[in-house]
């Protein structure tokens, strides 16, 4: 096969995977997620965007 053939496919499979990742994926709540210093670090947050109330 040709290497524009093959980039070509290449590009429309992935293209299609983003679309259907993103249309198959919960939306994200960046009010849940964890602050970037305190992930991974098993400390529990204490302010920021995390505590607040719902």
């Amino acid at each position: 096969m040709k290497p524009a053939l093959l980039r070509t496919i290449f590009w429309v499979f992935f293209s299609a995977f983003i679309v259907w990742d993103y249309t198959a994926s919960p939306p994200v709540d960046l009010r849940r997620e964890l602050a970037p210093m305190a992930a991974g670090s098993g400390q529990a947050t204490k302010g920021g965007h995390c505590s607040m109330p719902e």
